[in-house]
């Protein structure tokens, strides 16, 4: 019984476990226990996830009938906080804000577990597994992480795994890959097919990578990301070309990217249009500029050829460049050649952002003759110095600089570009200004002016080289008005004004006076060196400059080498000036409400180290003039008052577009008065006797400056005598008053000059003895259509001149004497006529006008007339562009637009004529007269074809001709430059041909082949 009772409560007992059994079994079907996926990959897709519902906003009763906004906010995943992306609805016109679908599931914090925030979101879709550690994102999704982006089609991310998988997805109606992940991590970036990043240990594997480094990109199948962000590329290729399909690359079975530093590649070689070409190289390594364009140190590979000034073959401009650091980088180069020249050179360029920016360039060339026969010449030492500092205008001081100063036979010799090598003239500056408070300001200047003379074509050296050295310091005080400092209240008197102006300067040359000027003296002097007037002075240079056309050079008398050898004699020859002046100016009044008056006072005044001594030498019945040094100031001042004024008329015409023209005239009146000082008293002026050759001149012809020829301002070349100036001018204007094209109300209207400006000008002194009047200056200026510009300018003597001296020619010519004729060479009384005359001067007659000797109203002296006219597109006028240009890139490229060739201007086209005239005497003038034409026009897009040329109409030949062909070949670019004729036979012929990658990167990447002046050519 006791057993039968146990049996039943055993058998009561299982039944219940079992009932419990099936009941947690039931439980169960509806979900699994999560499990966890294995570290380091990906969770298989059987694993369920659960997708994040969305409840609509309606299921709320609150916001029932009431206008709602959505607001999508990202997921997160942080130490110990998964929170799926959500959305919040909150109503659009009540305060009350309702939040649908917000959960938050905490974990505990694991050691791999992210260390930030990882922030989500994704168009599509969002699902995630039960336990939170895996996320699937759908449709344009994106995570970040830090300094990490990554956006693709599709994004697997496993914060257990500290990993995220990326991909795209295959469109099948556009038959393309979309969504393709793109991965970015800091300043890398990369357009991928797939990837797989561990953000812990910054390590990935990346599928079909195109990234941008450098100036290049690099492309690869698979790629291999380590934790310093170097690549490991296999089967890559590298190219500066930004094409989907690059014009050309570089393929390499390996390639490794050194991060921010440089592309390393194994065996590779070059493909063109996708034809491998059959060059190739064991290994190269592709530098990349670093972080603020602070470049790369490393080799410069040298250029070879041969060229025909004697040096022979050539190894040239190669060396090392040093990045120091983003603000400066050096470039040594050096040039050897095979018969002994050699040459060394510096260049950097610096740049403070906000401060200044700057290059300088020293180079020096010790050449040799390669002539083995010829053992007299001596070697030649050329240099070139080059400095340009600009800075960023801040506070009260400023400092530039515009260096350029070589040897004279630099140029000729060591320079390879052709503007530098016909260019004869160079000029240099360096500069310092302050100003103190309000009112003060100083500064300081060294210049330097060369002439590098002309080359001898018998010596091939170029000769009368001239240098000007001088240093120049001012000081002054803006004007000041002494009696309205704190404001003033419409006085009269508060419009007085006073400021003072200071300047010196210290100048060498090496023009040592060998000559002295007698023009205008009127007797003979005694001197030991070369009197010459100012007509022989222009002559000797015009015959030095016709001689030098035809093969001669003529060394000039007074210059000197500028040398170590004569640098004794040039320092003496240094010239100390100095120079002051108070401008003073007195309140300004209204005269009749419509003229202005303007009253003035000056004091200035030179001071010198030089200065003539005139002794009359009865014996030789001549003046000898000698030369002392010592401190000799001058001074002068002046008494002067201004009056001007403006006035209209205006023509009506009312027509059907041009409706009046009106002439604007402005003219002026000034006097001024300057007292006598050429009382010796003074100590400027020497009155010479009266005696000998001296005796028939007047008082003011003997009486000369003590600083004639020596420059100045105050009293060097003057006449010094009091003196009262009447100076008149007139300027005129013309402007046409049009109707806009379109308008038909008629009340629009704009204006078109006709002239900008012809002016009239002149002086008047009324206490001069002769010459009272003036030469008048004429001159006009005016735009025409927008596109030609003229510019006009002339002088008129209105006094007569005689002719005298010179040496006669006598020709016996055919006389007829009634009936008969008498031959040349019998006697004639045509005999006592002279024919002409050799060296013969002429003297403006003082108080004769032409008008009174037959000679014309007015004389004609000089005349200058420019004509400029440029053709060219509206988008011409736009300030220059180009991609991937850096700000002084684009700045020298405005700059200087003629050293760049456009592509987007279809054509343009320049034109100049430069005429010029001047009456050395009535039969001896010097005429200038050329015209230049410049253009260029595109065959295609792509093709630009430039040329350059012109006509001198004096020598009736052709100026410098140039033809240029550029093609835009997108990644590279091809240059042919000739030369077809130049004026010497050095330069005719010139040819250069160059096809060179774009990219600053792959410079050595070209080819050119060239004949010229400097360059025999080669590949």
């Amino acid at each position: 019984m006791w057993l039968s009772t146990a049996r039943v409560s055993w058998l009561r007992f299982s039944l219940v476990l079992l009932c419990f059994g099936t009941f947690f079994t039931a439980l169960g079907q509806g979900q699994l226990p999560p499990r966890r996926p294995d570290k380091g990959g990906i969770p298989p897709a059987t694993v369920p996830t659960q997708r994040v519902p969305r409840t609509p906003a309606t299921a709320n009763p609150l916001l029932r009938n009431r206008p709602i906004v959505v607001d999508t906010i990202p997921g997160e995943v942080s130490p110990g906080v998964v929170r799926p992306q959500r959305r919040v609805v909150r109503p659009g016109t009540d305060s009350l804000n309702v939040a649908i679908g917000d959960s938050a599931t905490s974990d505990s914090v694991r050691e791999d577990q992210f260390k930030t925030t990882v922030k989500y979101k994704a168009r599509d879709s969002t699902i995630y597994s039960p336990d939170g550690q895996i996320v699937e994102l759908f449709g344009d999704a994106s995570i970040e992480y830090g300094d990490i982006s990554l956006k693709a089609e599709f994004i697997r991310l496993n914060y257990l795994t500290n990993e995220v998988y990326a991909k795209g997805r295959y469109d099948s109606t556009a038959g393309k890959l979309v969504g393709r992940p793109i991965f970015q991590d800091g300043e890398g970036k990369y357009d991928t097919k797939e990837i797989r990043y561990n953000f812990k240990s910054k390590k990935g594997r990346i599928q079909g990578v195109i990234t941008q480094q450098g100036e290049g990109n690099v492309r690869g199948t698979t790629v291999k990301k380590d934790a310093d962000d170097n690549l490991y590329i296999g089967q890559a290729i590298y190219t500066t070309c930004n094409l989907a399909e690059p014009h050309f690359h570089i393929s390499a079975s390996k390639l490794k990217v050194i991060h921010n530093k440089q592309v390393v590649a194994g065996p590779f070689n070059l493909v063109i249009n996708k034809i491998p070409l059959p060059i190739g190289l064991p290994f190269g390594f592709f530098p990349f500029p670093k972080k603020k364009d602070a470049g790369v140190s490393g080799i410069l590979i040298p250029q070879y050829g041969e060229e025909p000034n004697g040096r022979g073959f050539y190894l040239r401009d190669g060396g090392y460049y040093l990045a120091l650091n983003e603000n400066i980088g050096m470039q040594f180069t050096g040039q050897i050649y095979s018969r002994g020249s050699w040459g060394l050179g510096l260049s950097t360029a610096y740049n403070k952002r906000y401060r200044y920016s700057g290059s300088l360039n020293l180079r020096f060339n010790r050449n040799r003759s390669g002539d083995r026969v010829d053992t007299t010449q001596t070697p030649r030492n050329d240099f070139s110095f080059t400095w340009s500092h600009a800075p960023v205008p801040r506070g009260r001081g400023s400092f530039s600089a515009n260096v350029n100063i070589s040897s004279n036979s630099y140029n000729q010799f060591n320079t390879f570009a052709t503007q530098q090598y016909i260019s004869n003239v160079a000029g240099s500056s360096v500069q310092y200004s302050r100003s103190f408070g309000q009112y003060a300001r100083a500064g300081a200047n060294v210049r330097v002016n060369q002439q590098f003379g002309q080359v001898n074509p018998q010596t091939g050296i170029r000769e009368n080289g001239k240098t000007d050295v001088s240093t120049d310091f001012n000081f002054g005080l803006n004007q000041i008005s002494p009696f309205a400092l704190k404001g003033g209240t419409g006085r009269w008197y508060e419009s007085f004004r006073v400021g003072l102006d200071m300047s010196g300067s210290l100048a060498i040359s090496n023009t040592i006076r060998r000559q002295i000027d007698t023009t205008g003296l009127g007797f003979p002097i005694i001197s030991s060196i070369q009197a010459i007037s100012t007509l022989d002075r222009i002559r000797d240079s015009t015959a030095r400059a016709f001689a030098l056309r035809s093969g001669q050079v003529i060394s000039d008398p007074n210059l000197i080498a500028f040398n170590t050898a004569n640098l004794d004699r040039i320092l003496k020859n240094r010239v100390l000036q100095a120079r002051y002046s108070i401008p003073i100016s007195l309140p300004n009044v209204k005269l009749l409400r419509y003229i202005n008056l303007t009253p003035g006072f000056s004091i200035a005044g030179d001071i010198y180290t030089k200065k003539l001594n005139y002794q009359y030498d009865p014996g030789r019945d001549a003046v000898r003039i000698d030369t002392a040094k010592g401190f000799f100031p001058s001074y002068n001042f002046s008494v002067n008052a201004s009056m001007n004024t403006r006035f209209y008329g205006t023509f009506f015409i009312r027509g059907k577009r041009i409706e009046a023209i009106r002439h604007t005239v402005a003219p002026s009146i000034s006097f001024s008065y300057v007292p006598d000082f050429t009382s010796p008293a003074f100590g400027q002026y020497q009155i010479l006797p009266a005696e000998g050759a001296l005796a028939g001149l007047p008082a003011y012809r003997r009486t000369l400056s003590v600083f004639r020829g020596l420059g100045g301002s105050a009293g060097g070349g003057g006449t010094g005598t009091q003196a009262a100036f009447i100076s008149f001018g007139i300027v005129n204007q013309l402007e046409m008053k049009v109707r806009t094209r379109g308008d038909t109300t008629g009340a629009d209207f704009k204006k078109i000059p006709l002239l900008d400006n012809i002016s009239l000008a002149g002086s008047y002194n009324i206490l001069a003895p002769d010459f009272q009047l003036s030469p008048l200056a004429l001159s006009a200026n005016t735009q025409i259509f927008k596109n030609i510009s003229f510019n006009f300018s002339s002088t008129f003597d209105p006094y007569a001149n005689r002719p005298y001296g010179g040496t006669a020619q006598y020709v016996l010519q055919t006389y007829q004497l009634g009936a008969a004729t008498i031959p040349a060479g019998a006697y004639s009384p045509l005999i006592l006529q002279p024919d002409s005359y050799i060296n013969q001067q002429y003297v403006r007659v003082p108080n004769l006008y032409a008008f009174q000797a037959g000679q014309g109203l007015l004389r004609l002296t000089n005349i200058q007339a420019y004509l400029s006219a440029r053709f060219a597109p509206k988008q011409s006028q736009k300030p220059k562009t180009a991609p991937g240009a850096s700000a002084a890139q684009l700045k020298a490229i405005n700059t200087n637009p003629e050293l760049y060739v456009d592509f987007n201007i279809p054509w343009s086209f320049n034109m100049s004529y430069t005429f010029g005239l001047t009456k050395l005497t009535p039969k001896e003038s010097q005429v200038i007269q050329a015209l230049t034409l410049t253009g260029d026009f595109s065959l295609t897009p792509k093709w630009k074809i430039t040329v350059q040329s012109g006509y001198d109409f004096v020598f009736h030949s052709p100026t410098l001709t140039t033809i240029g062909i550029n093609r835009d070949l997108h990644c590279w670019e091809m240059a042919f430059n000739w030369t077809p004729y130049s004026g010497s036979n050095i330069r005719s012929g010139n040819y250069s041909f160059d096809l060179r990658a774009r990219s600053s990167l792959l410079q050595e990447l070209k080819l050119s082949r060239r004949r010229s002046f400097y360059d025999r050519g080669g590949f």
